[in-house]
């Protein structure tokens, strides 16, 4: 690899502080998208899991199967 092909290919790979300000400004989101997502966000907390007594049935069976075969 020649010198200049190395200095090419450094100077293509630098990246500055006005260059990442410039990419977050592009990440950040709209006043309306983060309102959705506040939205969104508050919506899934609320969402609780209870599994159904089958379903916690034939996973206590499984357990004590295993703990048998053991």
């Amino acid at each position: 690899m020649s010198n200049f092909t190395l200095s090419v290919l450094s100077t293509l790979c630098l990246v500055t502080k006005s260059d990442l300000k410039h990419h977050q400004e592009e990440l950040s989101l709209t006043r309306e998208e983060q309102a959705c997502f506040e939205d969104t966000k508050a919506a899934l907390n609320t969402v609780r899991f209870a599994p159904r007594a089958a379903t916690l049935q034939v996973i206590f069976d499984y357990a004590a199967n295993k703990q048998g075969q053991e």
